[in-house]
């Protein structure tokens, strides 16, 4: 288990699988695999800052 992984349950790690650092593990992971998750960079050009109301 890589470290900040979350395992969102219920889900089963296999005998020498290896889940990836910061991955979040939805699905079983079979013996001896690799598991890494990762989401794809979204940017959003002039994206509006939110800002406080005033009181």
């Amino acid at each position: 288990m890589g470290s900040n992984s979350a395992l969102v349950a219920p889900v089963s790690i296999g005998q020498g699988a290896t889940v990836g650092a910061g991955s979040t593990i939805a699905k079983d992971v079979a013996e001896h695999a690799l598991a890494v998750t990762r989401s794809r960079q979204l940017e959003k050009a002039d994206w509006p800052r939110p800002t406080k109301k005033a009181n």
